[in-house]
């Protein structure tokens, strides 16, 4: 087996040399130069990937059953999956084309392939219109798809309608182990069922993560120390984050911080309305908590840290001092929130980790860090995902579930383990950001992703709205605005639970 993954990394490193590395398609957004900012090759990474080769060091022991032998006698293992969207690298089964990212999942599945006697492709649909589509086929009862991505919004209002398979239940799914994103797995199990997952099977879970970049540029100009010292040694704070933007705030002739898109103020942090519910999470602080038994209960008006969260986040945002403004959140328009940090007015910007590759042809130099801290004694950096990522599912009309269990969980492990994890280091680490710290930040950010159960399940939606807009004008009507939203957040959480599918095995 080790000789055979040799020799089809070596291919893909030829392939790599032979084939540009330009866009194809509708795939431009995510592609680059050839040369990385350092100025090694595409080539020269992959020769650097195969010379430090060593999956023991980063995942635990290959499950024994991913060691036998199957012969599924040319089954064709169909993905449905979202077009592109978001300009995030979400693709299954791309062509190869050169590009470090596609021939890393071409091998993959060419591993794959090769393994079970399978071909694997994947079909779209566009990203709004896939739940439904995907609703539609599984009431025909047609089998057509192995496996499914969907926005995990989406795809919990079908939850209740049996649409999906327990994936509980699929023991050949080792969905417990560190190739699935334990964070989600353990937060989506509801009433002891789990119907969605997330893993680096589908980068949109890494793409779509919440971090913190920042300027080189401004922080030298403004004598500041970079933050990464602060980060490694758990001290990267709100307090600390306050400290930095408010040295940046500077009206600099203009009459007020109202953004200019001709003006001349800067401002510590851009991002767009919104993220305040992503700063909470930052916070470890969430709407919900399991009681005793396991069961999701509303807690926002009895957490005494959830208020306190909320008014720190309030302060911050809804000040109008400088420290933070709200940009546009189309991404490149020209007061749009990557704009703004572009044109060298903020020296923070808050967004999804695919703003490396969008930023990849700034003339600028920046470092990634993660979201602070509420304080120093908050145990660990908590980073969100994107609120409707796209999540593995299996539609009940499948059939063949073990076979699907052992491919699937196959490709999960040969993501995380060989391929995917270090070429996407590679791919966003090497050129887009430029030092080493910046590289161990990616790190602290990928291994603390997750998401908050309400968010998939909608419990709380109309109340986070409703706090990010006190946000936004500065009020500190917490307490009240919790209080005109429980009973429908309770009633919500209720509903979820009568109607969910019940008796499976627990987590």
């Amino acid at each position: 087996m080790a000789k055979k993954l040799l020799a089809l990394l070596l291919a893909a490193l030829m392939l790599v040399s032979i084939v540009a590395c330009g866009g194809n398609g509708d795939k431009d957004d995510n592609k680059g130069n050839d040369a990385t900012d350092n100025g090694e090759t595409t080539r020269d990474v992959v020769a650097d990937f195969l010379e430090t080769y060593d999956p023991g060091a980063t995942a635990e022991t290959r499950p024994p059953e991913q060691e036998l032998e199957y012969d599924f006698g040319g089954h064709e293992f169909k993905f449905l999956n979202s077009a592109p969207i978001y300009s995030m690298y979400i693709y299954l089964a791309p062509d190869a084309t050169g590009d470090v990212l596609d021939e890393a999942c071409v091998l993959r599945n060419v591993m794959a392939q090769e393994k079970f006697n399978i071909t694997i492709t994947e079909e779209t649909q566009p990203y709004q219109e896939i739940a439904a589509y995907a609703q539609t086929l599984i009431q025909s009862g047609e089998d057509v798809y192995d496996a499914m991505y969907i926005g995990c919004q989406e795809l919990t209002p079908l939850v209740s309608e049996s649409m999906f398979v327990d994936l509980l239940e699929v023991p050949e799914l080792n969905i417990y182990k560190i190739w699935w994103d334990q964070p989600l797995v353990q937060r989506n199990i509801v009433a002891d069922r789990l119907f969605y997952a997330t893993s680096d099977l589908s980068l949109m879970a890494f793409e779509g993560v919440w971090a913190m970049y920042f300027s080189e540029g401004m922080m030298n100009e403004l004598g500041l120390e970079f933050p990464y010292q602060l980060v490694m040694e758990d001290k990267w704070t709100q307090e600390r984050l306050n400290e930095y933007t408010k040295e940046a705030a500077n009206l600099n002739g203009d009459q007020s911080f109202t953004y200019d898109v001709n003006g001349a103020a800067t401002y510590g942090e851009v991002t767009m309305a919104g993220v305040e519910r992503y700063r909470l999470y930052a916070f470890n602080t969430e709407y919900v908590e399991r009681d005793a038994t396991g069961r999701y209960q509303f807690t926002a008006h009895t957490d005494d840290r959830f208020k306190t969260s909320w008014e720190t986040i309030i302060s911050y945002f809804g000040a109008g001092d400088g420290r933070f403004m709200y940009g546009n959140s189309t991404d490149l328009a020209e007061d749009g929130y990557f704009q703004v940090f572009i044109d060298d007015r903020a020296l923070f910007l808050s967004a999804e980790l695919k703003g490396c590759t969008m930023l990849r042809e700034w003339e600028g130099t920046f470092g990634l860090i993660p979201q602070p801290k509420f304080n120093e004694e908050q145990e660990s950096y908590e980073s969100t995902v994107f609120s409707n990522v796209l999540s593995f599912c299996i539609p009940t009309t499948n059939q063949e579930l073990s076979r699907t269990g052992i491919i699937v969980d196959y490709l999960t492990y040969e993501s995380y383990v060989n391929l995917l994890p270090r070429y996407y280091d590679i791919h966003v680490g090497l050129k887009a950001l430029s030092r080493d710290e910046s590289k161990q930040s990616l790190e602290i950010i990928r291994n603390t992703r997750g998401i908050e159960i309400a968010i998939p399940f909608k419990w709380t939606s109309d109340l986070s709205t409703a706090l990010c807009s006190l946000a936004k004008k500065g009020s500190m009507e917490i307490a009240s605005t919790i209080e005109t939203y429980q009973e429908a957040c309770i009633a919500a959480i209720d509903k979820t639970y009568e109607e969910y599918p019940s008796h499976g095995k627990k987590g």
